[in-house]
């Protein structure tokens, strides 16, 4: 007899066949960390008898959507599934699903489930190696950050980007616990920062902000400089950054510091009408 896909929350006995699948993904860093989060509220880790596992998550405190964090199931399941991932998140009180970050050759069974793209974006990467830093103006100072300045990154944050793209406090300080973090300040103001990490041999650049009325003034360069000057001394074999498709002012200075575009684009999708949701960052 076939074992049904229909989901329900995962108990503490199920938890050692979603860490092999989470493992493998390295959606959490450890079987600890995905029993925390489990913990923490169980209906976020979904099951089904026949194998299939989603773990969801709101995106941020400030946006209505919660987000498929991790999806395991066949393709032929998957409109299925999603559907009841869509009817989860509204008994959960959330607007709409938002799916993950997917490769736009790999969004059919997506857009088969009766989501739609509300953001395409592109992923771009450098070869590691020493460049030359070039520092800002006199005015403005670099430093290293931490859970201190939060909230003042908060705010820079706000400035910096519509919504879905800010973070909020819970996610910005376990970025803050685990990434480097450098803020630009002028006068004492924190008007913009950058977040990078290594992963294994990899170079990650998390974030790179300046405030709108402090743009153009060479911040954005020299926060990118510091970051991937940090980065090769690290030892990493290249940079990757994720960047909207649309930012031509960001990717024009990505490219000016070595950065290529992968050839793949890749979307985020919901199933609301709402394209305004997931709009353009700054």
């Amino acid at each position: 007899m076939s074992r049904s896909h229909t989901l329900r929350p995962a108990d503490a006995a199920d938890l050692g066949a979603v860490w092999l699948a989470v493992k493998a993904a390295r959606t959490f860093e450890s079987r600890e960390a995905l029993e925390s989060f489990w913990r923490e509220a169980p209906w976020r880790v979904q099951v089904s008898e026949a194998g299939d596992a989603a773990i969801v998550e709101r995106w941020r405190q400030h946006v209505g959507l919660l987000a498929v964090k991790g999806l395991w199931c066949a393709e032929r399941h998957m409109s299925a599934i999603l559907a009841e991932l869509l009817s989860l998140a509204r008994t959960q009180g959330f607007d709409d699903l938002l799916s993950p970050l997917v490769p736009e050759t790999l969004i059919a069974p997506y857009e088969a489930a009766g989501m739609r793209i509300a953001h395409r974006g592109v992923t771009m990467r450098v070869v590691a190696r020493e460049t030359r830093e070039v520092g800002p103006a006199p005015d403005i100072s670099l430093r290293l950050a931490g859970l201190a300045d939060l909230d003042a990154l908060l705010v820079a944050d706000e400035a910096s980007f519509t919504p879905f793209w800010r973070y909020d406090a819970p996610s910005l300080t376990t970025l803050l616990e685990d990434h480097r973090a450098v803020v630009a300040t002028c006068d004492g103001e924190v008007i913009g920062y950058t977040l990078c990490t290594v992963d294994r041999d990899e170079g990650m650049l998390g974030r790179l902000a300046v405030v709108p009325q402090a743009r153009q003034r060479g911040i954005g360069a020299a926060l990118l400089d510091d970051a991937l000057g940090y980065l090769a001394r690290a030892g990493v074999r290249g940079v990757t950054l994720y960047t909207q498709e649309e930012n031509r002012i960001s990717r024009a200075l990505y490219e000016s510091r070595g950065f290529r575009q992968s050839r793949e684009a890749s979307c985020f999708l919901i199933f609301g009408p709402d394209a305004d949701v997931v709009s353009s960052g700054a």
